[in-house]
């Protein structure tokens, strides 16, 4: 399935601005964290996943999710995170799970059911990548359920519920009406005007 310009350009604009949404949430992460330990800091995470999901939403194609979190994890390295290379490394992780949850459903349905498992699933690829650089001895297994329960909640109401909330107000503001999002709306709104017809 071949992209066209305009879902490039749009996909580049929001991983942009996500990128640099994620690298200030970056900086408020080290005094919160301070507060409440980077365990608790974790209901943060959702903010750190939202591009794939938004992406996902609006294009609709097979890659989004992968494609915009690692684009936006880049921008936030290229931007000074102070997570260095990790920022990009885990953006990977969390690209694939969000994918996942798009390619689960073969890429047809795309509500806020599929949304919010994508920030689940991302909040797994996220926890698997630190397993993976920080060893399993890095935590109890207590401590790494808990981690992984908080970032799935976050996950699934920060990055899923949140992106479509973003996304519907988007679309009312008309700038999405020549992308995927807003043709199925035409075309569901057109067929059920000719069943009403019938």
């Amino acid at each position: 399935m071949t992209w066209k310009m305009k879902e490039v350009v749009l996909t580049v604009i929001l991983a942009v601005a996500c990128g640099v949404i994620y690298l200030g949430w970056s900086t408020l992460w080290i005094p919160i964290s301070a507060l409440v330990g980077p365990v608790g800091a974790g209901f943060m995470f959702g903010i750190w996943i939202i591009a794939s999901p938004i992406v996902a939403y609006i294009i609709r194609k097979p890659g989004a999710a992968l494609i915009a979190e690692v684009a936006a994890a880049a921008v936030e390295l290229l931007t000074g995170s102070h997570f260095g290379l990790s920022a990009l490394l885990i953006g990977v992780f969390q690209g694939i799970g969000a994918e996942i949850a798009f390619a689960l459903f073969g890429y047809k349905r795309y509500n806020l059911m599929t949304l919010m498992l994508s920030g689940a699933l991302a909040a797994v690829g996220g926890v698997l990548y630190n397993v993976i650089a920080n060893g399993f001895g890095y935590y109890t297994t207590q401590v790494l359920i808990t981690t992984l329960v908080i970032q799935v909640i976050s996950g699934m109401i920060l990055g899923g519920w949140l992106a479509k909330i973003i996304v519907e107000a988007l679309c009312k503001t008309g700038v999405l009406d020549q992308y995927e999002i807003m043709k199925v709306r035409r075309k569901k709104g057109n067929a059920n005007g000719i069943a009403s017809r019938v």
